[in-house]
């Protein structure tokens, strides 16, 4: 009886501890209690082939496993796969599935590189083929591009293609590179306009936690990679090159991408079809996993 009055009240010293750190940092105390979250889901960190990586490995020795392969976009992490990786709204991945969510150059735990498109989707392709010979890839935002140039760098590797409100086209309409400079250089105001764009529902973010989310965008290399892009990278010209079958996946409510952008990948990828998530802006796997999934 006493243990169980000691674990009991250890429990709770704990809980208010935890209540405490979140009510102090909230944003800290997000990520940390996410990365439990998938922790205590069967994933773990690793690193593959030079990247940092979070891996939830279904597949048992010896026998056939389908590898899917996430990609974050710019300013971002491979915790934005949280949900998908846990298969909240939906089942969990089936036994035989791995997937292996990588956090890009420079990216928390990765070590810093070339940050231009090809230079990034070569890095990719490492980590990658270190762990299985052929992939299913999805790719959101700047990682949607970055999983488009893998493709064609390595169509034996890349058996099915997923770009999730990517980039990588050419915009005339200026928005995308107006995105790129926000992350590049972030203010508090600046992330919280961007937020509002980029999410269909508004999200309940304490006016305490702003400062740390603008530190977590300044602490990736956000200025290194806006600075590495160069207009030849962009694939309008060679995305009819990809082999891989491909699923343009849209979230239709997305206001940082032009909707324009993903009919056009479809009209450019021979036999792309197109799927557009209502209701949903432009990072569907943390607004929508379940369609995600």
């Amino acid at each position: 009886m006493k243990r169980l009055k000691a674990a009991a009240l250890t429990l709770l010293v704990l809980a208010l501890a935890g209540a405490g750190l979140f009510a102090a940092y909230p944003f800290q105390a997000s990520v940390t209690a996410r990365k439990l979250t998938l922790r205590a889901g069967g994933a773990r960190r690793v690193h593959a082939g030079g990247l940092a990586a979070w891996e939830r490995d279904r597949c048992a020795p010896g026998a056939a496993c389908r590898c899917v392969a996430l990609v974050h976009g710019m300013g971002d992490s491979a915790l934005t796969w949280d949900n998908v990786i846990l298969g909240r709204g939906a089942p969990p991945p089936p036994a035989g599935t791995r997937l292996l969510a990588v956090e890009l150059p420079g990216t928390d735990g990765s070590p810093p590189s070339d940050y231009a498109v090809p230079a990034q989707a070569a890095a990719v392709k490492t980590a990658l083929a270190s762990r299985c010979p052929r992939w299913t890839v999805v790719g959101n935002s700047l990682g949607g591009w970055i999983s488009a140039e893998l493709a064609l760098q390595w169509p034996e590797g890349v058996e099915s293609l997923v770009l999730v409100n990517a980039v990588g086209l050419s915009d005339d309409t200026g928005l995308l590179l107006e995105t790129a400079r926000i992350l590049a250089d972030p203010t508090v105001e600046k992330i919280k306009d961007f937020s509002g764009r980029a999410y269909f529902k508004t999200r309940a973010v304490p006016a305490r936690a702003w400062a740390a989310v603008v530190a977590s965008i300044k602490s990736r290399p956000t200025r290194e990679t806006l600075a590495a892009f160069k207009l030849e990278h962009v694939l309008d010209r060679r995305a009819k090159g990809i082999k891989a079958p491909t699923v343009i996946l849209w979230g239709s409510a997305d206001r940082v991408v032009p909707a324009s952008m993903g009919e056009r990948w479809v009209r450019l990828i021979p036999g792309a079809r197109f799927v557009a998530i209502p209701e949903c802006g432009h990072l569907p796997q943390q607004e929508c996993p379940a369609a995600v999934s």
